[in-house]
């Protein structure tokens, strides 16, 4: 089953979407933006392993985005791993579904 995360990004007023699909040893990433800079770090990117998912240093999706220009503080590299985990059953799809969002929340 393909775990999908749609990021909502007003500030940037950017869509993007995020599909995770296990492949065992690998996680297959598609990515579907209207923003230039990720829709050249999905092609980058591709897949991750396993190994990317545990940690941010080290992580080729944290290094990729950097390498591309996604900016620190873009949603969608933390799109990406909540998206591989839920495929991982590192974070339960159920109750992934169950909250529906994950949000910050700009404060005065």
């Amino acid at each position: 089953m393909t775990a999908r995360i749609k990021v909502d990004s007003p500030l940037c007023d950017k869509d993007t979407e995020v599909f995770a699909t296990d492949s065992g040893d690998e996680v297959q990433l598609r990515i579907v933006s209207n923003c230039k800079t990720i829709q050249h770090y999905a092609e980058v990117l591709g897949s991750v392993s396993t190994g990317d998912l545990l940690d941010l240093k080290g992580s080729r999706i944290i290094d990729i985005a950097s390498e591309v220009g996604v900016t620190a503080t873009c949603l969608v590299p933390v799109a990406i791993f909540n998206a591989c985990w839920i495929e991982k059953g590192m974070i339960s799809r159920r109750l992934a579904l169950e909250k529906g969002h994950a949000s910050i929340i700009f404060l005065e």
